[in-house]
C-alpha cells in the first residue's frame, strides 16, 4: 500500500499493520486505557501489557533490515508510545499499592528510550 501523508510517502503491507495495530490495541487495553470490546470493562494488566510491548520489540528485531521506512516509523511510534504508557501506569499502580507495584523492568526499559530487546542478534 503507497500513499502520500504530509508530504511523505507512506509504503506498508496491510498485514503488518494490522498486526502492529492488534498488539498496541491490546497493550492499550491492557493497560486501562482502553475498555474491552466485549465486556465494556476496564481492568490493567501491567504484565500482559509488558508481553504486548516485549512482542512488538521483538518484531522490530527480527524484521531489522526488511520493513519499508513506512513501517519502520509506524513500528518505532507504536513501541515508543506504548512504553510512555507502560512508565506511567507502572508509576500509578506503585503509588497506589503499597508493594511497589509491578518490578519487572520494563518500565526502566522504556524510561531510557530501550524497548528491552537485545539488538545483538543473538535470537
Amino acid at each position: 500500500m503507497a500513499e502520500e501523508a504530509n508530504g511523505q510517502k507512506i509504503d506498508f503491507d496491510e498485514h503488518f499493520f494490522r498486526l502492529v495495530a492488534t498488539f498496541e490495541a491490546a497493550a492499550m487495553q491492557q493497560l486501562g486505557k482502553i475498555a474491552h470490546p466485549l465486556t465494556g470493562e476496564v481492568d490493567v494488566s501491567l504484565e500482559g501489557a509488558r508481553d504486548s510491548i516485549d512482542m512488538l520489540g521483538m518484531l522490530k528485531r527480527k524484521c531489522a533490515g526488511n520493513m519499508s521506512d513506512s513501517e519502520a516509523r509506524l513500528l518505532e511510534h507504536v513501541l515508543h508510545q506504548l512504553q510512555m504508557n507502560y512508565v506511567d501506569v507502572s508509576a500509578e499502580q506503585g503509588s497506589e499499592s503499597a508493594d511497589g507495584g509491578d518490578s519487572s523492568g520494563a518500565d526502566d526499559a522504556a524510561a531510557d528510550g530501550d524497548d528491552g530487546d537485545d539488538e545483538s542478534g543473538d535470537n
